[in-house]
């Protein structure tokens, strides 16, 4: 017995699933559309019995008897309820008198060929009895009389003190109803027919063209896949020089095994690719030069920092800013060379005393450090030593003299002074430049050339 690929068994229970869906569809759309139909005729029928008994003085009609025939308040009854006889697609219309619970008998009835005696008795039904209390409501059922079977809508009459005086019903024939709802039904149905015959016929179709169609797939996948690798070899930054090539191939002689082959592929493509993302992510935000984080690193961590000001207002942090002393001049003597020299020796200082987790470089020769601590004066003045030692033994422009160090300033954040991060680092900022300035008093030879 031949085997089916998997492809195919995919196609078949598709077409399964597709079939029973529009069943379960056709079962559900058919039963409310038949409740829907239902509402629409009785609400049709009632706007009529609503229409006739609102146009009826209750207040005369609770009045009239059988010797009222020929009075004007009976003949008012008859020309209104005539009209509707007349002149709306009906069978009956006629009037409801109440004469205990649940007894009810004839009223004014403007039928021509033999219409119902006046207190002749009306056939019960649970949709008359609500209307006695008030609640225009159409049979559930149809009932039988000594006219036929019918449908009735029933509306009260109410008087002037609100309550009901008379009833006003209106008969439909039972077979014209269901004609009503089964032609209503049956264009539901026909759609519904059409569209599973069209359902059917689409999955054939699709079951017939799946394999072709999935083979071109295959083979669009297997040139993107190509793609890719050589995408990822091209921007790859030499952290993983393994060859992801080899499921490219997919043999077009097994389904199964090529639906496998490509979603190893796929997998092997997705880690490959978070991979490349992880380094460039790294790389935009390291700084090339020094290795510290840099200013877009910086600016993302403000956006965190500011959510936690905002959130804690006794939050504590304090911000260190650093400046290089005379690397204009160092720059413009030397080099430039020279002044990444310097600008790394420096980066390398403050790693040391500081670490790296948030210190940034912000600028050409700024840096910034964020501590969550209220008093880095220790660490300021351990760096400050360090980097006297540092260049002390290598100084940066060797048998010249030159003084380069820091200029450094810091701030702590104050909860009662401070809004925002940018108060806190403006302090800091000015503190540093009065730093810079003590430093300049004392090296006026270089400041000119600052």
């Amino acid at each position: 017995m031949k085997k089916f690929d998997r492809a195919t068994k995919y196609t078949v229970i598709v077409c399964i699933i597709l079939v029973a869906f529009n069943m379960v569809f056709a079962y559900v759309l058919i039963t409310q559309a038949a409740k829907a139909t239902r509402t629409q005729i009785n609400e049709r029928m009632l706007d009529i019995s609503n229409t006739a008994a609102a146009m009826l003085d209750g207040d005369a009609l609770k009045k009239i008897t059988k010797d009222d025939y020929g009075s004007p308040e009976y003949t008012q009854v008859m020309k209104t309820l005539t009209y509707f006889q007349e002149n709306i697609d009906l069978d009956y219309i006629y009037c409801v008198m109440q004469v205990s619970e649940r007894e009810f008998v004839f009223g004014v009835d403007p039928t021509i060929e033999d219409p119902g005696e006046f207190g002749s008795p009306i056939v019960y039904t649970d949709a008359l009895y609500n209307a006695s209390k008030g609640e225009a409501g159409v049979d559930d059922v149809a009932y039988e009389d000594d006219w036929g079977s019918f449908y009735s809508a029933y509306s009260p009459v109410f008087d002037s003190d609100g309550n009901v005086a008379g009833i006003v019903a209106v008969d439909f024939d039972s077979e014209w109803y269901q004609k009503k709802v089964q032609g209503l039904l049956g264009i539901v149905g026909s759609f519904i027919m059409f569209a599973l015959v069209c359902s059917v016929a689409l999955a054939i179709a699709i079951a017939r063209q799946y394999r072709k169609i999935f083979l071109n797939l295959m083979d669009r996948m297997s040139e993107l896949s190509q793609g890719i690798d050589t995408l990822i070899h091209e921007v790859d930054l030499g952290n993983n020089s393994e060859n992801y090539t080899e499921l490219v191939y997919v043999d077009r002689s097994s389904m199964k095994d090529a639906v496998d082959m490509l979603g190893e592929k796929i997998r092997l493509m997705q880690v490959r690719l978070k991979e490349q993302i992880k380094v460039i992510r790294s790389h935009a935000y390291i700084d090339g030069l020094t290795g510290l984080h840099n200013r877009t690193a910086y600016t993302e961590f403000l956006n965190l920092l500011e959510k936690r000001i905002a959130e804690n207002s006794n939050y504590v942090f304090s911000v260190v800013v650093f400046d290089i002393n005379q690397l204009k001049m160092i720059n413009d003597d030397y080099g430039h060379d020279m002044g990444d020299k310097l600008i790394i020796a420096i980066a390398r200082d403050i790693r040391n005393v500081f670490g790296e987790q948030r210190v940034y470089r912000i600028g050409g020769d700024e840096f910034v450090a964020i501590l969550d601590e209220p008093d880095p004066s220790e660490r300021i003045t351990a760096l400050r030593i360090s980097a006297a030692q540092s260049r002390a033994k290598a100084p940066i422009i060797a048998g010249q003299n030159i003084e380069t160090g820091l200029s450094i300033g810091f701030a702590t954040y104050d909860a009662a002074t401070d809004r925002t991060y940018s108060d806190v680092f403006h302090r800091a900022d000015n503190a540093m430049y009065a730093d810079k300035r003590a430093f300049y008093e004392t090296h006026a030879d270089r400041r000119r050339r600052r």
